[in-house]
């Protein structure tokens, strides 16, 4: 029994010195990164946070440049008085000169480190990222702030589903290309999302303004707490709490391809601004929705066939239904002369307090 008790404790003593210590006290942690395209070079933020003895939380920004993505790291690292580390990273974020150049090389870096969760949020930036992350918004450190925002809005409001498992999973599929949400610095501690940029297979090529955002996130995505006004001659209703959800189908045996998309809509009336809502008005303002949601959901899709781009992922769809598939067939004319019919379908399940 003696003889065990020494056996563990000398395989424990040289086990412990085989594993590298990291002292937390001891390194920066990275909570977020930012890259932008200046003066024909990639420029790399990263922002690190130092928590002071009164709890309020101190965001330290590091600046370097190169052409090469890794000597960035390394320039920033020589920055530094500690080593900087990954494991804590929230968000990346990326200029919008950047993104219209491409920066699909970084995303490729990211997946390639086995210390960044697969979960992080990816966001453009209008304007400089480095500026940005320079700003102090709240009290949890610009990282987690900004991946707060994108976690709200993405939960509650209209910005789809996104993180670097998803748009590197969409990278890499031939039948649907992606996307990701745009912020903007208003001032030095607030920040707003402003609309979405849409990506083909190198660079970002198109950006949607904010009010086209809910009707872009019924195509792609579900509601769960969404928001939308609907008028009918000089009277409006707010339609809160949405729960959407879609269904496409691909019809290959027309010539161009059909595809109908089915949206179904459930929400509750929270404000009117007539005098009383009646199951008359209210049908009213069903179909009027109704016919708001076709009306915007088509110019989006007339929108990606212009631009060469398939977000909804009708191409995905296009192949499952469809033997001995031509990509290259899809692309050069078959997307583009798809016809589309949106079948939406509104219900107001309560007209809550107006009632």
């Amino acid at each position: 029994m003696k003889r065990l008790f020494i056996l563990c404790l000398f395989t424990s003593i040289i086990l412990s010195g085989c594993v590298q210590q990291q002292i937390i006290d001891k390194q920066n942690i990275e909570t977020a990164a930012g890259f932008d395209w200046t003066d024909g070079k990639i420029q790399g933020t990263i922002l690190y946070p130092t928590y002071m003895p009164d709890k309020s939380v101190s965001n330290n920004v590091l600046v370097a440049k190169s052409k090469v993505t890794r000597e960035i790291l390394e320039n920033l690292q020589k920055k530094s008085d500690q080593p900087l580390v990954t494991g804590s990273l929230q968000v990346a974020l990326f200029g919008k000169s950047l993104a219209k150049r491409g920066f699909f090389h970084l995303i490729d870096s990211f997946q390639r480190d086995p210390n960044i969760g697969s979960r992080i949020h990816l966001a453009v930036v209008d304007g400089s990222t480095s500026t940005l992350l320079m700003g102090k918004y709240g009290n949890t450190g610009n990282g987690i702030y900004i991946k707060d925002l994108l976690d709200h809005n993405m939960k509650y409001l209209d910005v789809p589903r996104q993180n670097l498992h998803l748009f590197g999973a969409y990278l890499h599929e031939k039948g649907r290309t992606t996307y990701l949400p745009i912020i903007k610095q208003v001032n030095n501690n607030e920040l707003q999302i402003t609309g979405i940029a849409l990506f083909n297979t190198k660079k970002m090529v198109m950006e949607l303004p904010a009010k086209k955002m809910f009707f872009f996130k019924l195509l792609v995505d579900r509601h769960s707490q969404g928001n939308q006004a609907v008028k009918i001659n000089n009277e409006e209703v707010v339609v809160r709490s949405i729960n959407s959800s879609n269904n496409i189908k691909v019809n290959n045996k027309k010539n161009p391809y059909e595809v109908t998309i089915n949206i179904d809509i459930e929400g509750i009336i929270r404000e009117y601004t007539g005098k009383k809502i009646s199951n008359t008005i209210m049908n009213k303002f069903e179909k009027a929705f109704e016919k708001k949601i076709e009306r915007e959901t088509l110019s989006l899709l007339k929108d990606f066939q212009k631009h060469k781009i398939d977000p909804v992922g009708i191409g995905e769809r296009a192949e499952n239904v469809t033997r001995h598939f031509d990509w290259d067939k899809w692309w050069d004319s078959d997307y583009k002369n798809v016809t589309f019919k949106i079948v939406p379908k509104v219900k107001i399940i309560e007209s809550g307090t107006v009632e």
